[in-house]
């Protein structure tokens, strides 16, 4: 038989513990509470500098209304780029602005809807310079170029032809050409400390022979010759030009041609207007 005085020691042993056990779990929970108060405070502070931040910039261009035909032409002109990638850029460029001059004529012969088009495809030019995604960039200028040259030429009628000078300089842009490029089209300050970082670059063409000795066919482009014949062509060398003579001859006529009756075009239409 336990005597009474060892039976208040064992209880009070026991309420010991037990308040240990209590004060313990006390501990715990008030940690986990300072734990969680923490890291609510701490994820209130982000979202207050979420908040203070400037919303991401535009670079100018005016989103389009849901649903908006120049939304849908800029879809299906993607769709049917990325459908293309296999092809080289170039070339899905181009099967991409066949498939919008084809099911989107209305919006493709429409200068200010192309404007809004092209501010669209600017801003996401600029993006990629910014994220580091140069390739991209340049693949992006050389739509923007496609597009402008078929509004200036077809639309405007302010040229004789399209230009794939332009559009093979572009895939291949270093990157001062590059951003030079997509500064010109913006309307904010967003690659101006870019544009200090590359200047130095010298800005690089293409040659049109494809047989060009130099590394791609790159060439200073303050040092590249023109065909004067059909003013298109461009090359590194006059033994580069001549090299391409025989290629070129047939594209060069109808060139000539075109640019000739543009010309006579334009005096008719000047001397109309006096």
């Amino acid at each position: 038989m336990v005597s009474r005085k060892k039976a208040k020691g064992k209880a009070r042993k026991a309420k010991k513990e037990e308040d240990k056990d209590a004060h313990d779990d006390s501990s715990a929970a008030a940690a986990q509470r300072r734990e969680q108060e923490g890291a609510e405070a701490q994820l209130q502070m982000q979202r207050l500098l979420i908040d203070s931040l400037p919303p991401p910039c535009k670079h100018g261009f005016d989103p389009f209304p849901a649903g908006h035909i120049c939304d849908r032409f800029v879809r299906l002109y993607l769709e049917t780029f990325n459908a293309s990638s296999g092809n080289n850029a170039a070339n899905a460029i181009l099967e991409a602005m066949a498939a919008v001059d084809k099911k989107c004529p209305e919006v493709l012969h429409d200068s200010s809807k192309m404007k809004h088009i092209l501010s669209y495809f600017s801003t996401v030019g600029t993006d990629h310079i910014l994220n580091g995604d140069d390739d991209d960039a340049r693949t992006t200028s050389a739509v923007i170029v496609v597009f402008e040259e078929f509004i200036a030429s077809k639309v405007n009628k302010t040229k004789a032809g399209v230009c794939t000078q332009k559009l093979m300089e572009m895939v291949i842009a270093d990157d001062h050409t590059l951003v030079s490029f997509f500064r010109k089209r913006i309307t904010c300050s967003c690659l101006d400390k870019k544009h200090k970082e590359v200047k130095s670059i010298k800005k690089m063409g293409y040659c049109n022979n494809e047989k060009c000795p130099l590394p791609d066919g790159k060439v200073e482009r303050s040092k590249m010759l023109y065909c004067t014949r059909c003013r298109y062509a461009y090359y590194c060398s006059r033994d580069c030009q001549e090299t391409h003579w025989s290629d070129h001859r047939e594209v060069c006529k109808k060139k000539a041609e075109e640019n000739a009756k543009f010309e006579q075009e334009m005096r008719i239409r000047d001397q109309n207007s006096m």
